[in-house]
């Protein structure tokens, strides 16, 4: 699906990273962790195709949807909630137009025999069913659906998104992002605007998202609970576990400890020849 090869980047002459390499997959839930200035955000722009590396390629497969959610977000104002999120669904709504174009010619003219009468009812055909396949019926539904999720009432759909605060316009692009269908989902600290019953919500929902998903979150729990892989940056490298995030951190330190184990026999070897070598010199 995405697949990073030999990524290095720079700022000021200091590498944040160097020659990094990992893939991501379907089904994928990335817990991205690092200490603050690690590289986290960098690492979620450069995966958008946002930022440029320095070096390396970032591979994907043909027609790869992304989507990014960032902290920083730009509504156009007059859009109320419902028709914020349902931005996500373009192309749908470019086919209802079509619909509703054809089904007001097809009212209007008279010409039943005409050539050009029958391409529109084949016409109205064709677009009726590339509606249907893209979930043209149900998306409304979904819409809804999501927005409860994320905890908006009915109430609120028909709202202007101006009237929000900025944690309810973060959910509003957060529901557009779950409502595209996206191939890989990239989300920077996703539950800080949301409370208890959004997140378990929240959590239910990537559980079973298709797609690779990546993650940077300060919160250790729903990182538990949604995450089947932790990546660590630190220091210009990375370091990649099949584990969620707390499994993550134990294997990590049995990891460390075998290492000071290893150092501490490899510095009595050395010692014990170093003994034997004066011994018989």
């Amino acid at each position: 699906m995405l697949n990073i090869h030999n990524l290095s980047v720079s700022f000021a002459g200091e590498y944040l990273f160097e020659e990094i390499a990992f893939r991501l997959n379907a089904g994928d839930r990335v817990g991205l962790i690092g200490k603050n200035g690690a590289g986290k955000s960098t690492m979620l722009k450069l995966l958008s195709k946002e930022l440029e590396p320095d070096t390396g390629v970032i591979a994907s497969d043909k027609d790869i949807r992304i989507g990014f959610l960032k902290q920083d977000i730009d509504f156009e104002l007059g859009r109320t909630v419902l028709e914020e999120a349902q931005q996500a669904f373009k192309e749908i709504k470019e086919l209802e137009l079509q619909l509703d174009n054809i089904n007001h010619q097809l009212v209007e003219r008279t010409d039943y025999e005409s050539e050009s009468y029958s391409q529109l009812i084949i016409d109205l055909n064709d677009i009726t069913h590339h509606y249907e396949i893209l979930g043209g019926y149900n998306y409304q539904g979904e819409t809804e659906k999501v927005l409860q999720g994320l905890g908006f009432r009915r109430e609120d759909f028909n709202k202007k998104t101006e009237t929000f605060s900025g944690g309810w316009r973060m959910r509003i692009e957060l529901a557009k992002l779950l409502l595209q269908n996206n191939d890989v989902l990239l989300l920077d600290e996703p539950t800080n605007h949301l409370d208890i019953e959004s997140i378990i919500w929240l959590e239910q929902f990537l559980r079973g998202y298709s797609g690779a998903v990546v993650i940077v979150s300060h919160d250790k729990m729903f990182l538990d609970n949604v995450t089947n892989r932790t990546i660590e940056i630190s220091l210009g490298r990375i370091y990649d576990y099949n584990k969620p995030y707390t499994e993550y951190l134990v294997l990590r330190k049995e990891i460390s400890d075998q290492q000071v184990s290893a150092q501490k026999n490899q510095e009595k070897q050395i010692q014990q020849t170093e003994k034997l070598i004066e011994k018989f010199r």
